[in-house]
Formats: C-alpha cells, sequence, structure tokens
C-alpha cells in the first residue's frame, strides 16, 4: 500500500482527535508547560494515527466477510 494512499485518511483524524486531548488536559489543568503541551500533542497524534492505521484493515476484513 501506498503511504500516501495511507496517511491522507487517518492523518486529519488524529490531528484534530489530539488537538481535543490536548485541549482538554490543558483547560482541566493537568498540562500546563508549552513544552510538555508540544510533547503530548506529538504524542496523542502518533499513537492515534497508528491505531486508526491498524483498526481500519481489521475493521475492513469483519465487515466485508458479513453477509446479509
Amino acid at each position: 500500500m501506498r503511504l500516501g494512499k495511507l496517511v491522507s485518511p487517518h492523518l486529519p483524524n488524529a490531528v484534530v482527535a489530539a488537538a481535543i486531548f490536548t485541549l482538554y488536559n490543558t483547560y482541566t489543568g493537568d498540562i500546563a508547560d508549552p513544552v510538555k503541551i508540544g510533547i503530548e500533542f506529538i504524542f496523542y497524534v502518533t499513537v492515534i494515527f497508528i491505531g486508526f492505521v491498524v483498526i481500519t484493515p481489521i475493521l475492513n476484513k469483519a465487515f466485508s466477510s458479513v453477509t446479509t
């Protein structure tokens, strides 16, 4: 699978989800240091993106095998 086709549908969703998590943590006071905010944002983007890349093919295979 080409990298562009893999990245394009999942990366924007991962960035939005990571921004929501980071903003929530900043709002609740869990993080206040700008460096820690940046590190957590990058961590969230990476983990959520990997989750999307791993889970999407599994779900596609599971739902394509279901017959109605």
